[in-house]
């Protein structure tokens, strides 16, 4: 398998990013490049998945590390916690490993630390690993801000038989999550165009649809190739796809307007139903929305299309599937969220057209 590794002086990501089979017996080598003292911060079941190629690299290329294990959200109090563990044990950059939760927690982390961050994704199912961004969370695990910052990750290291290993959810939750951003940056346009959108803005839609198109051709035969454990050059251009481009896509615009009503459905989901929607990924919460999106962005005959690929891949398709119950108590809570949010024109068209586009999660 062709090796892929860029390096980019742009900060729109990462300054490196590397993905191939075998790679964590070359990671430490890789993190060599920024570090003498490694804190590595990482969920339980993905420092399993690694630990055994993962150490012994670390040690032969003489970096020592630490490891500490997390398991709660991406918060600025726990932050500041693990930064003060990280820089009393005199380490000098931060290595995250794991899912979404954990590449955000790292670069966080790092952030607070003043240190620079190397990810280490264990799943496809967010661009996080990638992006220049923390989503940050109350310790309770409500939604509360978007960190951005002002400079790229140091290194984005993909391991495709970790990849392969991975539960076929996540992937499909990512492919999801990556198709989302052609549909949000439509955000109540039928049509997009140069004219009348940032230059900005307009790049990131024509990639998203670019990124829309591959995965909605190559999407299902990945997911079925990740089932089976292979690594295929369907899985490798998915797994580039859902991490570097989007995130790409993501840090055009430093995160803003290239999500709409499907993250924030994802937010207000998280805040008001916590518990209720603990078990649900990220991308199965905006895939469901994005239903509203399309109804909002007045192209509701693409619904079904959309559904269809979804139901291909087992996800959720209602907001109950995602364990919320379709309450209109519920809908009108997460429609009120919605409309205090910079995605909505608060014009009376604009809000009756949201109303009728919250059934559609039904």
């Amino acid at each position: 398998m062709e090796k892929i590794v860029l390096d980019s002086a742009i900060k729109f990501g990462a300054g490196r990013y590397r993905q191939e089979k075998g790679l964590l017996e070359e990671c430490g080598k890789e993190i060599a490049r920024f570090s003498k003292k490694a804190f590595l911060v990482a969920g339980p079941r993905a420092f399993d998945a690694v630990k055994e190629k993962l150490l012994p690299s670390l040690e032969a290329a003489g970096v020592d590390y630490v490891v500490d294990i997390y398991t709660g959200v991406c918060s600025f109090e726990a932050a500041k916690e693990y930064a003060d563990r990280c820089l009393a044990a005199g380490c000098d950059e931060v290595v995250g490993i794991g899912g979404g939760k954990i590449m955000d927690f790292s670069k966080a982390v790092a952030e607070t630390a003043g240190l620079g961050t190397v990810n280490i994704p264990t799943s496809i199912a967010t661009c996080a690993a990638f992006t220049t961004m923390s989503v940050m969370y109350t310790p309770e695990g409500a939604k509360k801000t978007c960190w951005r910052f002002e400079h790229e990750i140091d290194a984005v290291l993909v391991d495709m038989d970790v990849i392969a290993k991975c539960p076929i959810r996540y992937t499909a939750a990512g492919i999801l999550d990556a198709m989302a951003k052609k549909i949000e940056i439509q955000n109540g346009k039928p049509v997009m165009t140069l004219d009348d959108n940032k230059f900005d803005l307009f790049t990131a839609y024509k990639m998203a649809e670019y990124t829309y198109d591959v995965l909605e051709k190559y999407g299902p035969a990945a997911v079925e190739d990740n089932r089976h454990h292979k690594v295929t050059k369907a899985l490798e251009d998915v797994t580039f796809i859902n991490i570097a481009v989007t995130g790409v896509i993501a840090n055009i615009t430093k995160s803003f307007s290239q999500s709409a009503l499907g993250h924030m459905m994802y937010d207000g989901v998280r805040t008001f139903f916590t518990q209720e929607a603990k078990d649900a990924l990220h991308g199965e919460i905006v895939a469901v929305a994005l239903f509203t999106q399309l109804y909002y962005n007045k192209l509701s005959e693409q619904k079904e299309q959309l559904k269809e690929f979804m139901r291909g891949m087992d996800m959720p398709l209602t907001l109950e599937e995602l364990g919320v119950p379709c309450t209109e108590k519920n809908l009108k809570t997460l429609e009120d969220y919605l409309i205090d949010s910079p995605y909505v024109d608060p014009s009376p068209e604009s809000l009756a057209l949201l109303h009728e586009a919250m059934k559609q999660m039904q």
